[in-house]
């Protein structure tokens, strides 16, 4: 079976239909909802480049998959337009292709809350992958694994021209802890999205307990543990 591939397309900070599909998104997610506004100023400014993930139409499935996504979410049923007219805050023609999004993913260029950390990192030409959404109605087909090649390639071009991507995941002994799991929304993956990353070339540079204000239903502190990982592209 052939490898499943996607587009990226940027998010139209403009555009009030791709406002409604982020919020959408994001609800679907569990995260972040509230936070799509504040995104849009940061997409026009180019502190975040935020990327649709869209199935390739070269994919023998992709009729199915994206008829899939749509059963579990209706109110995506119609189709975006590429009609943003810049990424990284430099100009772009859009060219207005229709595309079916089932998924998203950021390119930042800073992450003010680690700066505390002081994390072995350069001060430019680095990247923070933010805010990766699968639908949960396609997570296993492969397309986390198509978006992040996608935009690693992405990121080492122009206008980015990355040399560095930073992430941050929870650890891996604290994704699967059974007291943990009841507190936190959806199915954790089989393979750790730490273990996940390290497959990928990412290293664990720091770790940091309770980096994130995660609360249990009590709104007690869930005691989980952050990595950060680096990779260095070529």
């Amino acid at each position: 079976m052939s490898k499943i591939q996607v587009k990226l397309f940027p998010f139209d900070a403009d555009s009030p239909e791709h406002f409604t599909r982020m919020v959408d998104q994001r609800t679907e997610c569990g995260w972040s909802f509230d936070l799509v506004p504040a995104w849009q100023k940061y997409q026009r400014s180019g502190l975040k480049c935020i990327y649709w993930i869209a199935l390739d139409s070269t994919n023998p499935s992709v009729d199915a998959l994206v008829s899939k996504h749509i059963a579990h979410f209706p109110k995506e049923k119609e189709p975006l337009h590429d009609t943003a007219t810049s990424i990284r805050a430099v100009a772009r023609t859009p060219p207005g292709t229709s595309f079916h999004p089932v998924g998203h993913i950021s390119l930042d260029t800073d992450n003010p809350p680690t700066r505390r950390l002081h994390l072995p990192i350069p001060e430019e030409t680095v990247y923070w992958i933010k805010s990766l959404f699968v639908s949960y109605a396609l997570q296993g087909a492969g397309i986390g694994r198509a978006a992040m090649d996608e935009v690693e390639a992405s990121a080492a071009r122009a206008p980015l021209c990355a040399r560095v991507l930073m992430l941050d995941t929870v650890a891996k002994e604290d994704q699967h802890r059974e007291e943990l799991l009841t507190q936190l929304p959806g199915k954790p993956p089989a393979m750790s999205t730490q273990e996940w990353y390290a497959r990928r070339g990412y290293r664990l540079i720091h770790k940091e307990l309770d980096f994130y204000p995660d609360l249990d239903k009590d709104g007690k502190p869930l005691g989980r543990s952050t990595v950060f990982m680096r990779k260095d592209l070529d």
